[in-house]
């Protein structure tokens, strides 16, 4: 979702300007989740993780469907004993879909969670991505009968020294499939997964983006949120992720000094909550106050993951964000970018408002999945409409809400040296 800038206010374009707290329902049905944690070239280790539930089984099939009631699970499945168990699944066909389902039950109620397609053998050549990368679906469904659906990949550039988190700025602006196209000649590495990045207005980006150290784009600089009725100045210090001259990840809280980002330790003084802000910008001499010279650098907000723990609704609203609609409360389409500091990088696109059978995502949900995967860092991107992920071979795999791609200034890429 872009941050529009009309007349000094941001107004956003998820169509909702007004989000509300959701307060969930205590949950007491048992519940199952089902994530890969570890592939090779003819096995996959699967986490159950299960709540509220005395009894838990799965079963897999080659090929991408299955259904099972839970009784059928039960009797035909492998039981899991434990709340969170690794099971190491061997002897499979590499680059081939396996579905998983799994079911969740106690002595009052029971529960089948919904099939996950993982593919099996990301290091094997006959994957079509190269070496310690994978890219899959996913699909989540929630105890409110939502469900979000979308898309994954995560490479490790530790593992696989050939591998590139590799932000960029596109001017003009291009749609996602272009961008894919175009990055080919950039000298950067074959791409193999492409997500959207920040947040942008009329085809400038308003989010930081820095490319091989050089800062192709800064933050914004201003927000508008209303106090007591009146509309208002404020300086958004917002987060950013980057890899650092030594290939380590950081994420950290931005805003641009002389069009060059300096790192703070937090959003500072602002809170839409209190309705308290900075009555100025932060300068070089702000508390905390260092410049931050990531080699590669992708800002948006708010911060999702922070230290290994979800913090999304500990900075929505610090980072001035529900002024510019993100409606973090809400489920809606999302993209978000995350890394460990060791160097595995994570894209997640979510669809939503509908498409493909998808709500979305709430913020603090998304952060979840993040932190389920390992994550030490994550942060929102732009969202709504802008939502967009390709795949190695160029095409749109996701259902943007928009019906069709918009033209982004800045994309995430992860690609892969020849």
């Amino acid at each position: 979702m872009m941050l529009l800038a009309c007349i000094g206010l941001f107004i956003s374009c998820e169509e909702e300007t007004k989000p509300q707290y959701v307060f969930p329902t205590p949950q007491t049905t048992p519940t199952v989740t089902i994530t890969p944690v570890e592939k090779g070239t003819d096995f996959i280790t699967v986490r159950f993780s299960t709540y509220y539930a005395e009894a838990c089984a799965y079963l897999y099939t080659e090929g991408e469907t299955l259904s099972k009631t839970l009784d059928q699970i039960f009797a035909e499945g492998t039981l899991v004993e434990g709340d969170k168990v690794d099971v190491k699944i061997e002897n499979l066909t590499p680059a081939t879909a396996y579905t998983f389902i799994a079911a969740a039950k106690d002595e009052l109620h029971g529960s089948v969670c919904t099939p996950v397609t993982v593919i099996t053998a990301s290091d094997a050549p006959e994957s079509n991505y190269p070496k310690k990368m994978q890219y899959e679906s996913f699909e989540r469904t929630f105890s409110d009968g939502g469900v979000a659906k979308g898309y994954i990949a995560i490479a490790d550039l530790k593992a696989n020294t050939k591998l590139r988190f590799a932000p960029t700025h596109l001017k003009p602006a291009e749609t996602p499939t272009t961008a894919f196209t175009s990055f080919k000649a950039l000298g950067k590495g074959v791409p193999y997964a492409l997500t959207n990045g920040g947040y942008f207005w009329d085809g400038a980006s308003l989010s930081l983006c820095v490319s091989d150290g050089e800062v192709k784009s800064i933050a914004t600089e201003l927000a508008y949120p209303t106090v007591n009725g009146s509309q208002i100045t404020a300086y958004p210090v917002r987060a950013a992720l980057g890899q650092m001259a030594d290939g380590t990840f950081e994420a950290t809280w931005v805003y641009c000094i002389n069009k060059k980002p300096y790192s703070f330790p937090s959003p500072l003084d602002n809170d839409e909550l209190t309705e308290t802000y900075m009555p100025a910008p932060p300068t070089t001499a702000t508390a905390g106050a260092t410049l931050w010279e990531p080699q590669q650098a992708i800002g948006g907000g708010p911060m999702l993951v922070y230290k290994g723990k979800n913090v999304a609704m500990d900075y929505y609203y610090r980072e001035i964000m529900n002024t510019g609609g993100t409606a973090g409360t809400s489920r809606q389409p999302r993209t978000a970018v995350g890394a460990t500091k060791e160097g595995k990088v994570m894209l997640l696109v979510c669809d939503g408002r509908g498409n493909n059978g998808s709500n979305g995502l709430t913020l603090s949900e998304m952060a979840d999945i993040f932190v389920e995967m390992g994550m030490d860092y994550a942060i929102n991107l732009d969202g709504g409409g802008s939502s967009a992920i390709v795949g190695y071979d160029g095409q749109l795999a996701n259902s943007p809400s928009d019906g069709s791609q918009r033209a982004v200034p800045t994309v995430v890429v992860i690609s892969a040296m020849e």
